[in-house]
């Protein structure tokens, strides 16, 4: 009788002991290189995933830096706790640090313009890092003998004396939608400027005037009620804008008044922070049957839930300069400009805290995008062409107060902006370039006194000269290195770098 024979007999039976080894080792022969392939990939896994965290780290810094210039970082890393704003101070749990340049001077001095900054302890969805930051600002901005052997830029000044040349950044740094816009900025919304168009129609004075208007148009006086609901319709043809404010009411104007002050608030070191409020006052001028003019002046309308008075901006935190001690804060203006008013804009800042201002003004396009062609939409009431913008531009005025309860030191200053500055360029006008006009003045002050750039963060011309030396003003080639944890204690040597990435602010 076979085996197999038995088998069918007993049914109990099982596989023989030599049958079980065999299977067992055939096993064993497949799954032991697939556990190995298992472990090996979950490896991979692991260190790309911590690679991808590491890269959007370095990312993220890098972004930030986009924000500031080199005295505002190194104020910074100096004093994290008046503000830290390159990346999520809670994001930074063992500090950050300046740390000695890389390259020294014949001396023995930290070389000029280059810069290394140093974060312990980022965390990134779990993972932590060590970071080093590399600033080189020297190919942009330095003083070298005329006729040195040193490599000339295509961006360069001489000096009045002609004994020096001196070279600066010629490309971009600060773009306006970088900064920080929770604490210590006002952006103009739409909802301010129809609050305020809303109380003027709402003014039992303004609303008999207009309907005087009205009425000599040749408007019939049963036609008055529903003529003067049209000017409120942005369906219909005659609805009053910004866009058309001075071609039907006499005069127009407006100031806007930024009032910074010492908030009862305090950091972490127990210094104040600032409390900003800003207040828009517009007046209305329209003159009633009897040509008697009809002033109104507006802070919104309280019925719409909109008052444009006071509005908090949130606190703003002080930097330290720690080697001077001195103070600063960051205040930023985003405004669409009032287009054919009676008397330029005037903004009007009123400083009682006690801290320098770097101050940004930055004039907006208004424009409606279109959901589904993603371009602006001409049938906005309010849209310009380029062509009409352009011609708006070139009367446009703006007239910077600023009242410092301090003193105003014009050395510690700064007005980054694009007043002085057309919206769209001379290539929409018909015929010969025209030259852009100084749009703005400081009043008391003349601007060649003041430090002035453009939003990208480059040195106007409209302002005071730089000064040759550090580079305090621009960033541009960067370096960001991710290291595993603990690089920065051990000096951030090569074999503990996951990742680094770099090049200009605007690359």
């Amino acid at each position: 009788m076979t085996g197999a024979d038995r088998r069918k007999l007993n049914k109990d039976a099982g596989f023989s002991l030599v049958e079980l080894l065999i299977a067992v080792v055939i096993l064993a022969i497949i799954v032991i290189p697939l556990m190995n392939l298992f472990v090996s990939s979950n490896r991979i896994n692991i260190k790309s995933r911590k690679t991808l965290r590491a890269t959007t780290a370095a990312q993220d810094i890098m972004e930030g830096l986009k924000a500031y210039n080199i005295k505002e970082i190194k104020e910074q890393f100096a004093d994290p706790a008046s503000g830290f704003y390159v990346i999520d101070s809670k994001l930074i749990k063992g500090g950050v640090a300046e740390e000695t340049a890389l390259e020294v001077d014949p001396s023995g001095n930290p070389a000029t313009g280059l810069y290394v900054f140093s974060m312990k302890d980022v965390t990134m969805q779990g993972s932590k890092f060590d970071a080093k930051i590399v600033v080189d600002g020297r190919g942009y901005m330095s003083s070298v003998p005329t006729g040195s052997a040193m490599k000339d830029h295509d961006a360069h000044l001489v000096s009045p004396t002609g004994s020096e040349t001196y070279k600066f950044n010629d490309a971009a740094l600060a773009d306006a939608r970088s900064i920080d816009k929770n604490n210590g900025t006002f952006v103009e919304a739409e909802k301010i400027r129809q609050a305020v168009l809303t109380s003027v129609f709402k003014d039992s004075g303004m609303e008999t005037a207009i309907k005087d208007k009205l009425r000599a148009s040749g408007i019939a006086d049963g036609d008055l009620d529903t003529a003067y609901g049209d000017l409120q319709d942005p369906s219909k043809p005659d609805y009053i804008c910004y866009k058309n404010l001075t071609t039907f009411f006499d005069n127009v104007k407006r100031t806007i008044t930024i009032d910074l002050s010492v908030s009862a608030e305090v950091d972490e070191d127990g210094r104040p922070k600032v409390d900003m409020k800003v207040t828009e006052t517009y007046e209305f001028t329209c003159k009633d049957a009897t040509g008697t003019d009809v002033v109104m002046q507006t802070s919104g309308y309280m019925g719409s839930n909109i008052w444009v008075e006071n509005m908090g901006c949130g606190s703003i935190a002080r930097m330290v300069d720690a080697a001077t001690g001195d103070e600063e804060i960051n205040v930023n203006l985003f405004y669409y400009p009032l287009y054919g008013a009676s008397a330029p804009d005037k903004i009007v800042i009123n400083n009682s805290s006690g801290a320098d201002l770097n101050l940004l003004i930055a004039k907006q396009r208004h424009e409606v995008i279109d959901s589904v062609t993603g371009l602006p939409d001409p049938s906005d009431p309010e849209y310009l062409t380029d062509p009409q913008l352009m011609t708006a531009e070139q009367t446009y005025k703006a007239e910077i107060e600023i009242n410092d309860t301090y003193g105003f030191d014009p050395d510690h200053f700064t007005l980054k902006t694009n007043l002085g500055l057309n919206l769209v360029g001379s290539k929409y006008l018909a015929g010969a370039p025209i030259e852009i006009p100084t749009q703005f003045s400081v009043t008391g002050r003349n601007l060649n006194q003041l430090n002035i750039f453009t939003l990208d963060g480059v040195r106007s011309a409209l302002g005071k000269p730089g000064t040759p030396g550090e580079a305090t003003e621009l960033i541009y080639d960067v370096q960001v290195g991710i290291y595993e944890e603990g690089a920065a204690a051990s000096g951030f040597p090569d074999d503990m770098r996951k990742v680094v990435i770099g090049g200009s602010m605007t690359n």
